[in-house]
């Protein structure tokens, strides 16, 4: 499998979001996917899944007249090389200091941290 791109912009991350959610998917789908939420015009549309294809974030099939797009990667794949990322740049590989910044951050709910610290005993049980 080839190597992740490196990173998306905003726009791009949402737009994997919708294909992620509907693959596959061609341009007027994802467009509409967006009409209620943030409308966008179907060539502002189109040129973002091109670019997408051309980063390597997405792979289309013709069909007829119409590309039919894929995701390349898993959104956990692009999650975890997106993380891995923000480690490297803002905390110097410290998952300590991106945890504790995440704990401080209070935008975790209770329940949010509850299911954070099961994980975190489920993932302590497994042996080395």
């Amino acid at each position: 499998m080839p190597k992740a791109p490196k990173s998306l912009t905003p726009l791009e991350a949402l737009i994997m979001d919708a294909v992620w959610d509907l693959a596959p998917a061609t341009v007027r789908q994802i467009q509409e996917h967006f009409q209620t939420s943030r409308p966008m015009a179907y060539n502002t549309v189109l040129t973002m899944m091109r670019i997408l294809r051309d980063k390597g974030f997405l792979k289309s099939e013709r069909q007829g007249r119409i590309d039919v797009y894929q995701p390349t990667f898993s959104r956990e794949q692009i999650g975890r090389r997106s993380v891995g990322e923000v480690l490297d740049l803002f905390f110097a590989g410290s998952a300590r200091s991106l945890v504790s910044q995440l704990l401080d951050s209070e935008k975790l709910s209770r329940d949010e941290l509850a299911q954070i610290r099961r994980e975190i005993d489920r993932r302590l049980r497994e042996p080395s």
